[in-house]
């Protein structure tokens, strides 16, 4: 079994509350939740209004498919997003 985890720090321009930076965050998770079916957290910068940091993982059997999924979920949210991606790691795992 395989375990990919995707992370994205974004720096956010124009929030003046974290109230709209939850606005923001929680679209973006349930977006990726419904299309791609990935776990997905807010993982870093809790307290910032000029970063946010999303985490995503999945599971499969191949590392084919695990990349994939991380790859359409990344391009949905580079697609959606109108703030800029700062840092983008994948890592996939073996268990």
């Amino acid at each position: 079994m395989l375990i990919g985890a995707l992370n994205i720090e974004f720096r956010l321009h124009g929030i003046t509350s974290l109230k709209s930076k939850r606005k923001i965050s929680n679209s973006l998770k349930q977006k990726i939740k419904n299309k791609f079916n990935l776990a997905v957290a807010e993982v870093g910068h809790h307290d910032s209004l000029d970063y946010l940091e999303l985490g995503m993982v999945t599971l499969a059997n191949e590392k084919n498919r695990v990349e994939e999924v991380l790859n359409k979920a990344l391009a949905m949210v580079e697609a959606i997003s109108t703030d800029d991606i700062r840092n983008v790691r994948m890592e996939v795992f073996r268990l």
